[in-house]
């Protein structure tokens, strides 16, 4: 009998779709999709590798996605449950909780999606340095932070790609700008600004083992994202601070007991060269990181995260890292400025570019960047070293803007 699962899917349909190739497994496993209305995408491409069953939602109605899984989960026979995007995630383990289903469970999903949870975690197991940090549920949790170190951040606690977040240098200013957020909740979350070269750290793991790590490093910061700004990452492949940061990962990783799925984490490189945590995610990196994985590694952690919440085998690419020689990263741009930036493909391979994604609807539609990963273009980039590949990336951002 051909397994069945339920993909609560918050990504355009046509996400999947790499080089002509759709990566869900349907040839495998009936799945049953809920997703983001047409308006917002949710089933763009859905006429070229159609599925049976499909159900639409608004992006935000969050009791309307419940209802309708629930009412799957009840009307059909479902052996698993998917989910890649990270407002997918809770609702998907809150239901493999409710109707005992395999996979991420609610409580552990909650120590990879609440900020508060999560480092609360991270701290008790002794898995990292983290920094100084409080729930926000009223002005009065400001005084719960040391202001003496300086500089906080308040965020979201549940918010993904630097959205929600906020720069704040003294307690006054921390309740002016509270007076005017929702506090109720349980929303958000105050912590120490950290100093530092922000890193990531991405992984597969399978039955508690991790069976691939990708570190890399961002060109910029995440939460700097603007107007005709860039973002970029480039892989670190080894050395001393890649083992470092690989033995943290590997700690917080057990710390917060996941079994099955990919994570990505953040996390900081001080000037007096300490690792410091800075959050963890239960599922795929976001944006343009998947790709560079792709070419470096020789396989999509997407997919890879499809196929272990549906319970299938998984492959991790065609020859270990060790022997794909060269290294890769991307630089991407996010809209705002002349409209006659870009690169003519003619010019790709003299710049070391093997893929371009281009998001014609990136932005605001009012000048303005929605989000950390809303790139207008973005181009991955290979060279044979990390010296060659950091000026290949920077004749990539001059050729785009000349």
């Amino acid at each position: 009998m051909t397994p069945t699962a339920l993909f609560i899917n918050k990504h355009p349909y046509a996400h999947f779709n790499r080089g002509g190739t759709y990566i869900l497994p349907t040839d495998e496993v009936d799945i049953h999709l809920v997703t983001r209305n047409q308006f917002h995408g949710g089933v763009s491409g859905l006429a070229d590798h159609p599925l049976a069953h499909v159900s639409l939602c608004d992006a935000e109605e969050e009791d309307r996605w419940r209802a309708i899984c629930e009412w799957t989960l009840r009307n059909h026979r479902i052996d698993r449950v998917i989910a890649v995007h990270e407002r997918a995630v809770l609702l998907a383990a809150e239901l493999r909780t409710k109707f005992s289903l395999p996979g991420m469970d609610h409580a552990t999903a909650a120590r990879f999606r609440d900020k508060v949870v999560m480092k609360e975690a991270v701290r008790a197991c002794g898995a990292a340095k983290v920094p100084g940090f409080s729930a926000l549920d009223s002005a009065a949790d400001l005084k719960n932070v040391d202001w003496s170190t300086g500089r906080k951040v308040i965020k979201s606690r549940l918010g993904l790609a630097a959205k929600d977040l906020y720069m704040v240098d003294t307690l006054e200013e921390a309740r002016t700008l509270v007076a005017g957020l929702d506090l109720s909740g349980s929303h958000y979350e105050i912590e120490d600004f950290v100093t530092g070269q922000i890193y990531h750290c991405d992984s597969v793991v399978k039955d508690g083992e991790i069976l691939f790590t990708s570190v890399g490093k961002y060109l910029a910061d995440p939460a700097g994202y603007s107007p005709g700004g860039i973002f970029g990452t480039v892989l670190v492949r080894e050395g001393e601070l890649q083992q470092r940061i690989n033995e943290l990962n590997t700690a917080v990783l057990g710390g917060l007991g996941l079994q099955d799925g990919t994570t990505h984490l953040e996390l900081f490189h001080t000037p007096a060269d300490e690792l410091v945590f800075c959050e963890v995610a239960g599922r795929p990196p976001g944006g343009i990181i998947p790709p560079v994985i792709q070419w470096q590694y020789g396989f999509n952690i997407v997919e890879t995260q499809i196929r272990l919440d549906a319970g299938l085998d998984i492959s991790l690419g065609p020859a270990p890292a060790s022997e794909t020689g060269g290294t890769c990263g991307f630089i991407a741009f996010y809209p705002g400025g002349s409209d006659e930036l870009g690169i003519d493909p003619a010019e790709f391979a003299d710049l070391g570019i093997v893929e371009h994604i281009g998001h014609r609807g990136a932005g605001n539609g009012r000048g303005g960047v929605r989000h950390s990963t809303d790139f207008l273009d973005a181009y991955v980039v290979k060279a044979p070293d990390d010296a060659e590949l950091l000026r290949r990336i920077a004749r990539v951002e001059e050729t785009y803007r000349r």
